[in-house]
């Protein structure tokens, strides 16, 4: 028997907008689904729309405001009963699923007096039907999380990759291992390619002296489903990881890195001639006319001397720091006179400096010492390789220049291959966090250059990305406005608030008004991998993850006098 709420009062026109008069107090709960009776048209005959209470009001005559201070003088005789009180429902509509299976708003107004009645799981699993071959679990819907009665919330994972994929909310919110959980399932389930610029080791951890290791506090969870789930993919990622995938790490050539990982990581040796003059003008801000064309005249000797990549980059800073090396730029037959006279003074000193400390900070590109530089094709996998793999860019403790070179040029050569006609890798995912330092808006910035152009031109090419960032009103929004799924959790900050209501149409009023008082580990979710606006309780991940904040007073411990 189906739950009774209420009734539908007021103007039914609006179906962001529906009032409810509720039962009793007991009826319904604020984010509790309903459902009501509705015949759209006479050929498609009656059929129940998908409701969520947004809002509830409950006042009583007696304790009204406008008494003032006599209300804390007023008693209930002992056996009255209370009378003179009102409670109200804000409903905002999901929809209902037409004969096509298409999840559609009524465009005709509900019947005023309808009554209003719970849903059950059977109800909801049906309503949010899933292909468990193309779609990932996210975790369960919030109010049917528990017991017997839980609704698994699956992603569309072909619209979740290609459309790309913004996760936004304050730091302590849970978004690391939201993503973290989506990702994991992306590579044991999907057999999928996934990078992660990690910018402070946190997806490092799972892969710490060069050993797997799982999330083994697995007690707590009572759903048997959930559990079965996280030891086959534990055991997926062992059988990925002995045929060459499962989890990848590269790093810069940085001996803390080597100790991190026991040697088991990658060491990066990014082709720095992948870089155009555009380019190292973000990479290097502030530098002069004079101090651009030092550096246009060094790589474009560099390239002429060096014909045949892989090219060293210690043979570019040799040009340009070493007297011997500044006098054979000097010598070369196609300067102008303008770069020749730039060479002959402190411009070249200037523009080596700067290049030389950020090629120190970055410790990433390639030197013949090296042997190979680091090959696209085998980080990411090409096309026809059916071993899926996870892999980890530890950026930890650089430079925010030295993280966006290292990301910009991993990016650009990701795409580069991806549209590759004659030979291309297989489609990938990638991961930015701290996204508005990576894709900052109205500043000018290296890595947002080829993530501006993944959001408008990677889904052509099979590849995705995830931008994550706990202050959203930092981010450009020409890329925030390309990704359509967007996770939401814990947001309070104004600012972010209305930058998303004004990025993105997904979402109502209603939500941005839930976004404030959401859980650490709930997220509401808007897009095209996803039905229909939910919220949910994201599940527990099978990898562990190092973003938890340290108990502070148990690391300090106690001081014995």
């Amino acid at each position: 028997m189906d739950k009774y709420i209420g009734k539908l009062i007021g103007n039914t026109g609006n179906p962001n907008d529906l009032k409810i008069v509720l039962e009793n107090s007991f009826s319904a709960k604020r984010g509790e689904f309903v459902k009501i009776r509705h015949t759209e048209s006479e050929e498609d005959g009656e059929t129940f729309v998908l409701g969520r209470i947004v809002a509830i009001t409950r006042n009583n005559i007696l304790y009204n405001s406008n008494m003032g201070e006599g209300l804390s003088t007023l008693e209930i005789l002992p056996g009255a009963s209370i009378t003179g009180e009102t409670l109200f429902g804000s409903i905002e509509l999901v929809g209902y699923r037409d004969n096509n299976g298409q999840i559609k708003i009524p465009r005709r107004p509900l019947n005023p007096g309808e009554k209003v009645y719970g849903v059950d799981y059977e109800f909801l699993a049906k309503f949010y039907k899933f292909d468990e071959n193309t779609s990932l679990n996210i975790g369960n819907l919030i109010g049917y999380d528990k017991g017997s009665n839980i609704v698994p919330v699956y992603l569309d994972v072909n619209k979740l990759v290609t459309e790309h994929l913004a996760v936004l909310a304050m730091t302590g919110s849970g978004k690391s291992y939201t993503v973290g959980r989506i990702i994991e399932r992306l590579v044991a389930e999907m057999n999928g390619t996934v990078v992660v610029f990690d910018v402070h080791g946190e997806y490092g951890k799972a892969f710490e002296k060069g050993e797997i290791h799982f999330n083994e506090d697995l007690d707590f969870i009572q759903d048997e489903n959930e559990i079965k789930s996280l030891e086959r993919i534990q055991e997926r990622f062992v059988k990925l990881l002995h045929a060459d995938g499962g989890i990848k790490v590269y790093t810069p050539q940085m001996e803390s890195f080597d100790y991190k990982y026991s040697g088991k990581n990658n060491h990066l040796a990014l082709q720095f001639d992948r870089f155009d003059m555009d380019d190292l003008s973000s990479i290097l801000p502030g530098l002069t006319e004079a101090q651009e064309r030092v550096l246009d005249v060094a790589i474009r000797y560099w390239k002429a001397k060096f014909s045949n990549p892989p090219r060293d980059i210690q043979d570019l800073t040799y040009l340009l720091s070493e007297e011997r090396g500044l006098e054979e730029l000097k010598r070369w037959d196609k300067l102008t006179e303008g770069e020749a006279k730039a060479l002959n003074n402190r411009s070249a000193a200037v523009a080596s400096m700067k290049l030389t400390r950020v090629i120190n900070e970055a410790k990433s590109f390639y030197t013949r010492a090296i042997g190979e530089p680091t090959d696209i094709y085998k980080m990411i996998g090409e096309k026809g390789n059916n071993v899926g793999r996870l892999v980890i860019v530890d950026l930890q403790g650089l430079s925010d220049d030295a993280k966006q070179i290292i990301t910009a040029l991993i990016s650009s050569e990701v795409m580069r291959a991806a549209a590759d006609k004659k030979r291309q890798t297989r489609p990938s995912f990638l991961v930015y966090e701290e996204g508005h330092n990576f894709a900052p808006a109205g500043v000018p910035c290296i890595s947002k250059k080829i993530i501006k152009k993944i959001a408008a031109e990677g889904r052509k090419f099979g590849v995705g990305f995830a931008i994550i960032s706990q202050r959203p009103s930092k981010l450009d929004p020409d890329v925030t406005s390309q990704c359509n799924t967007i996770i939401t959790m814990r947001l309070k900050n104004p600012d972010d608030q209305r930058f998303i209501a004004k990025t993105s149409d997904m979402f109502s009023k209603s939500d941005i008004d839930e976004l404030p008082s959401l859980s650490t580990g709930e997220a509401l979710i808007c897009g095209r991998s996803i039905p229909a606006p939910l919220l949910v309780k994201v599940g527990t991940k099978a990898l562990i993850h190092g973003g938890e904040s340290p108990e502070v007073i148990k690391e300090w411990g106690i001081f014995n006098e």
